[in-house]
């Protein structure tokens, strides 16, 4: 028997009874529109933004994208979900994912497990492009965990801008840990 073990044996042999865990309350934003709210933090963040109702524009963006580089993308409308083969994955120029939820009081996009076919989509590309409905954002991280639920799905990341850091001689260095760049189109 370990010490856990033990500890966890004399708290039940205690007879207490047993209470529910408390709700944790939804916050109110921090003005009325959170879609505006939700673009700032992204542009403060260095993150382009690209709003359509036009599905078009995504692959006009994503046709011009692919004369820099090799892309990839597990979103078959864009028929590049075989062209991973074809590289290698440290070249890999550009990904487009999806992402499932935007939250706007920190520009942070959760992007589910499921909807990638390998994790090293969001950050082993140069340069990540974000699909996102416009429909999906929500105010804060408390209200962002009532609808995901990280623990039925094994894997997700909340994705907050290209990778940055200035730990190299107090030099901003883009693309250290990840993307350079994030492109977020937001589809209306």
């Amino acid at each position: 028997m370990t010490a856990k073990d033990k500890i966890l044996g004399n708290i039940k042999g205690l007879g207490l009874p047993s209470k529910s865990l408390p709700l944790v309350p939804i916050f109110d934003g921090l003005s009325d529109d959170k879609h505006s709210f939700f673009f700032d933090a992204l542009g403060t963040l260095g993150v382009e933004v690209i709003i359509s109702d036009n599905r078009d524009h995504l692959h006009q963006l994503v046709e011009e994208r692919k004369k820099e580089g090799p892309v990839y993308s597990p979103i078959e409308e864009l028929g590049l979900t075989n062209t991973l083969g074809e590289t290698a994955m440290s070249d890999l120029h550009l990904s487009v994912i999806e992402g499932q939820l935007g939250v706007a009081e920190n520009g942070a996009i959760w992007v589910a497990g499921d909807d990638l076919e390998h994790r090293a989509l969001t950050a082993i590309a140069s340069h990540l492009i974000i699909v996102l409905p416009y429909q999906k954002v929500v105010w804060n991280m408390h209200e962002a965990y009532t609808y995901i639920k990280p623990q039925e799905n094994g894997y997700g990341v909340f994705i907050s801008g290209p990778s940055k850091t200035a730990d190299i001689e107090q030099s901003l260095v883009k693309g250290a840990h990840g993307a350079k760049s994030l492109t977020v189109f937001i589809q209306k």
